[in-house]
């Protein structure tokens, strides 16, 4: 290919990491590709990393800097890729980089989430583009499926397997029958998981994801706090185990439903029936459903972790808002329009589902119906009923399994706090949301 009259597009990057260096690789492997596709040179100027030591990694001859600085208020670079990850420095690095003059492409989920606000009210003051199709899913594109490919749709829902390490430990618990735990350190010795999972396994990272998404959806922000979030910490094997014996399995959701003009935002471990999708989504994989009022439901599955599954995202945003500098229409319109408006968001406790429930208790006759009989008080109705001997032998108390019919949550949650403290009940009640 010919660049002699090409225009050449200069990007420094911010963060030399897994996501970094699969991106530089990319870079160098299908240089032609891109700029073919780009119809201009990109030319990664500067690249930046605290670490000097991460210069002898670097499979292309550029600039190196250790100081962030230099990039954000290099006049020549017209695009900033930031792959710190966390909330600081990376909030500094994008607000500072807008006001220099430049587009920003982010694979950051926590900084957005937590400041959707600041950061697109400032690009579109200084009209410059904000991409970050990397933060949600890495190399499945469900942020330009959001943006451009149903944009002409009212989204009604969207509900996904948005972290692969929660998705991983689950997998392990239920095809090896091993404990939360034992999975944990497994992935820990394969190098899949951090060492410090508190993020994926508390449901923090999809919460922040769903945020993104939902916030692009809804044209307002949703914040984290009007998220409900659970995580797996406390997920059981026996209770995989019978998920399974009624048709289910136990998967980790991101969910957000619209009813009528009303707006609720989950994270939580829900049973997907078997025949559905997300219940064969295994290992590191994501999957994400975008339900539309014209178009439907649209399901996209692959690769939601690793480095080049996010570098082909990030790659992808480059390309974006390259062609945009060549077209010279870059930041003439934004790319998020972000506007105050409130949402009419209701407590998740103020939803109705169906429940699996879950009570150790002693074993004697008439304890089944001492618990009936309070849920019959809130009025919280028995579908089915799963008593036999425990998958684990208990020194003292055996499970009663119940599935609920449609109830309020709020309901349930009044009736179970009774439950808890009846003389027959051992231990505090499990209840997991159905997925529907």
């Amino acid at each position: 290919m010919k660049h002699k009259n090409m225009k050449t597009v200069k990007v420094g990057l911010i963060g030399i990491g897994n996501v970094g260096l699969s991106l530089l690789k990319l870079y160098s492997k299908n240089r032609r590709f891109i700029e073919e596709n780009t119809g201009c040179k990109v030319e990664f100027k500067t690249v930046c990393d605290k670490d000097e030591s991460k210069q002898k990694l670097l499979p292309i001859t550029t600039k190196f800097v250790t100081d962030y600085n230099i990039v954000v208020k290099d006049p020549e670079i017209d695009i900033v890729v930031e792959l710190i990850g966390g909330i600081h420095p990376a909030y500094e690095i994008i607000m500072e980089s807008i006001k220099h003059g430049k587009h920003i492409v982010t694979a950051n989920k926590a900084v957005l989430s937590e400041n959707w606000d600041k950061i697109f009210l400032t690009a579109n003051r200084y009209n410059k583009s904000v991409y970050f199709e990397a933060s949600v899913a890495a190399g499945i594109p469900v942020i330009q499926s959001l943006h451009e490919g149903l944009a002409g749709n009212r989204i009604l829902g969207i509900s996904g397997i948005l972290n692969g390490t929660t998705n991983y430990i689950l997998t392990l618990m239920s095809q090896y029958r091993c404990s939360y735990e034992f999975a944990v350190k497994r992935i820990r010795n394969m190098g899949i998981a951090e060492a410090d999972i508190t993020y994926d396994v508390s449901g923090y990272d999809t919460a922040c994801k769903l945020s993104i998404l939902s916030s692009l959806a809804f044209s307002s922000w949703v914040k984290l706090a009007n998220i409900y979030i659970e995580g797996i910490e406390d997920i059981e094997l026996q209770d995989i185990h019978f998920a399974e014996s009624f048709g289910y399995k136990i998967k980790l959701l991101g969910n957000a439903c619209v009813e009528g003009n009303k707006y609720y935002f989950e994270v939580r471990k829900f049973l997907v029936p078997q025949n559905n999708v997300f219940a064969n989504i295994h290992y590191e994989d994501n999957a994400i459903l975008l339900n539309s009022d014209h178009c439907g439901k649209v399901i996209l599955v692959g690769k939601g972790a690793g480095g080049f599954p996010a570098a082909s995202a990030v790659m992808a945003d480059i390309i974006s808002i390259a062609k945009d500098i060549v077209g010279a229409v870059s930041g003439r319109t934004h790319y998020v329009e972000y506007k105050p408006t409130k949402l009419k968001i209701v407590s998740i406790k103020d939803t109705e589902g169906c429940f699996y429930l879950r009570f150790i208790t002693v074993d004697r006759p008439g304890v089944l119906a001492k618990i009936a009989n309070v849920l019959g008080r809130y009025k919280v109705s028995i579908a089915s009923v799963y008593q036999k001997e425990p998958l684990v032998k208990l020194r003292r108390g055996v499970p009663i399994i119940l599935l609920t019919h449609k109830t309020r949550e709020k309901s349930l949650l009044q009736a179970l706090e009774k439950i808890k403290k009846l003389d027959v009940v051992l231990k505090p009640p499990v209840y997991i949301k159905v997925y529907s």
